[in-house]
């Protein structure tokens, strides 16, 4: 997946942590208060830093979102070559564990990726179509190759209904209190792939 590389890494571990800690308060932030309706100053209280210091790590609040949204594609990454690799079954359950881990550790994300986008360049909601699209491909061709009689129309849809499934526990509020959410998720997703591939 590409990446825009909006900001450079720091190369210390005090400056990483740091930009991390930047990064989780303007994910909680943009989240409860909207991209508009948070400032670098809130921001930068809140990740205990003033607001200018962001500016050391982020050029904009553009940017800033940005690398928020790119800490997706960067999780998603490795699942993605890894499955390419594996026996279809396999391949499912690993891009399954990557799709459970993000919307269960970071469902904020999620709802950003969804609400936000539209205030970003358009040539940055290009190459996020194109993260997405590549990992979608992931899914269906993992699908595909434990069910060749698949149609790829079809394979995707189950794909979406299966990201909808879990993103949309996975931001709910009142099904964050469900016990063992993540067995219940993951055995609901493999009754889905199970029944599209049968």
């Amino acid at each position: 997946m590409s990446e825009p590389g909006v900001d450079v890494v720091p190369a210390t571990a005090r400056g990483r942590r740091r930009r991390e800690a930047v990064l989780d308060a303007a994910e909680q932030l943009f989240f409860e208060h909207g991209f508009h309706g948070t400032s670098v100053d809130d921001i930068g209280a809140a990740a205990g830093i003033s607001g200018p210091g962001l500016y050391r790590h982020f050029p904009s609040k553009d940017a800033l979102l940005m690398a928020v949204l790119d800490r997706i594609w960067g999780q998603l990454r490795p699942a993605i070559d890894v499955a390419a690799e594996q026996e279809p079954d396999l391949a499912l359950q690993t891009l399954l564990d990557a799709q459970l881990e993000l919307a269960l550790g970071q469902p904020s994300a999620l709802v950003l990726l969804v609400r936000e986008l539209r205030h970003l360049p358009e040539d940055y909601r290009r190459r996020a179509a194109r993260n997405h699209r590549r990992y979608l491909d992931a899914w269906v061709d993992a699908l595909r190759r434990t069910a060749p009689h698949l149609h790829a129309d079809d394979a995707r849809t189950t794909v979406m209904a299966v990201h909808g499934l879990i993103d949309s526990v996975a931001i709910n509020p009142e099904a964050r209190r469900l016990p063992q959410r993540r067995d219940w998720l993951r055995g609901l997703a493999d009754a889905v792939l199970t029944r599209a591939a049968d």
